[in-house]
């Protein structure tokens, strides 16, 4: 089972979900989705490259610096170096989406996932909270956002993003990663950063 847990946090890493949630978007049904579809490559490239390449490229310096390692047993403190390069990587590329002539909802969105993140590297300085199920929590939010504001048929992406949520959540429970109640503050984060964010800006 913890062979299986460790798969699945894998396979739903938190890098991978910003991406994710603007392919979401971007083929929402909205009137987002009739952008170019060579725009829409674009705005994809950038996204996966600043929030899921870049940091991806990141992992040898931190495993060489022994900055984070296989061990369950470590606390807070000792990713906050990753974290926050991460993070910085995450508000460079924010920055770089506000400067484009895009749609409001697009940059929403990347600041949105920007300050999501930037909750959980603060808040992980005193208390541990799940990042990986922040992910899922933020497509769930982006989900409800679009139904409100374009009526689109989402709720199958909804029920899809809960119960990945779920499944994560169990997961993380197996391995003994982390406890309910930060599995919970995770997913909500990313639920709240997004919903309110999208709903205000």
């Amino acid at each position: 089972m913890k062979r299986v847990s460790s798969i699945i946090s894998v396979l739903f890493h938190p890098l991978l979900m910003p991406s994710l949630g603007l392919l979401l978007l971007l083929n929402s049904g909205t009137y987002i989705a009739l952008f170019d579809p060579a725009a829409k490559r674009a705005i994809m490239f950038v996204m996966a490259l600043g929030t899921l390449v870049f940091p991806l490229m990141m992992l040898p310096v931190f495993f060489y610096r022994n900055l984070v390692n296989s061990q369950k047993e470590h606390g807070a403190e000792e990713r906050w170096i990753p974290r926050l390069v991460i993070l910085i990587l995450y508000i460079i590329t924010c920055i770089y989406f506000m400067r484009l002539p895009l749609n409001r909802m697009i940059q929403g969105y990347v600041l949105s996932v920007t300050i999501a993140l930037s909750l959980l590297v603060i808040l992980n300085l005193w208390v541990k909270i799940s990042g990986h199920i922040a992910g899922p929590g933020g497509i769930a939010g982006l989900v409800i956002v679009l139904i409100m504001k374009f009526g689109v048929p989402l709720e199958i992406f909804l029920l899809l993003a809960i119960l990945a949520g779920g499944v994560v959540g169990t997961a993380q429970l197996i391995s003994g990663e982390h406890k309910p109640i930060e599995i919970y503050s995770g997913f909500a984060i990313g639920f709240l950063s997004v919903l309110v964010t999208l709903l205000a800006y």
